[in-house]
């Protein structure tokens, strides 16, 4: 299991930390499937979808807190932050430091992830963003 861990944390990493969209052919299926509404199948939707991430927040950093597996799927509790400077899912960019907490899964085939769930904090992000009109709270604002 401890694989299973090391494979999603260093596809996050590689992904995120180091900007490196390759790691998309390196670990996600082609078939690959997410429950996320945001996330078009298969392989190339996925490579999309983090773009636009890396696009809209540019200095994007997981920081991992927790990891679990179980057989064929592993269970990661990430806290994010970045600075909004890009075009981000529609908004348009506003130079705010923003936060946000995901729970994700992803169940591995051929040892490459193939689906995936996710819960996110899309709360705090909008709150952030000033969606709201409200202003954040909390030790970080």
């Amino acid at each position: 299991m401890t694989n299973i861990k090391n494979r999603v944390m260093d596809f996050r990493r590689r992904l995120y930390a180091d900007r490196g969209l390759t790691a998309v052919d390196d670990y996600i299926h082609p078939d690959f499937r997410s429950h996320n509404p945001l996330v078009k199948p298969g392989r190339d939707a996925y490579r999309a979808f983090a773009a636009g991430f890396l696009q809209g927040i540019p200095d994007l950093r997981p920081d991992i807190h927790q990891v679990m597996a179980d057989g064929d799927r592993v269970l990661t509790f990430i806290r994010w932050g970045g600075t909004h400077t890009g075009p981000f899912l529609g908004v348009a960019p506003t130079g705010k430091k923003v936060t946000f907490e995901t729970a994700d899964i992803y169940r591995l085939q051929d040892g490459l992830f193939i689906e995936h769930w996710d819960v996110v904090d899309k709360l705090s992000i909008a709150t952030e963003l000033g969606l709201f009109g409200i202003a954040p709270r909390g030790p970080n604002k």
